[in-house]
């Protein structure tokens, strides 16, 4: 069987996407023909995710 994953690709701490995220999982095992995961990538600190001086006001550094 097939495995999708929907990744949460954001870490701010202001994110709207986790919601999104949530939902669109919800919807997506319904299916009976793949299997799917919620990834969330703030789950791995990862290094320069959260570092300091990280803009989280839409700009770009």
């Amino acid at each position: 069987m097939i495995k999708i994953a929907i990744i949460l690709g954001s870490t701010r701490p202001s994110r709207n996407g986790e919601a999104v995220a949530k939902w669109v999982y919800e919807f997506a095992k319904k299916r009976s023909d793949a299997e799917f995961e919620l990834v969330d990538i703030k789950d791995f600190n990862l290094p320069l995710l959260g570092r300091a001086g990280a803009a989280d006001d839409g700009t770009i550094q």
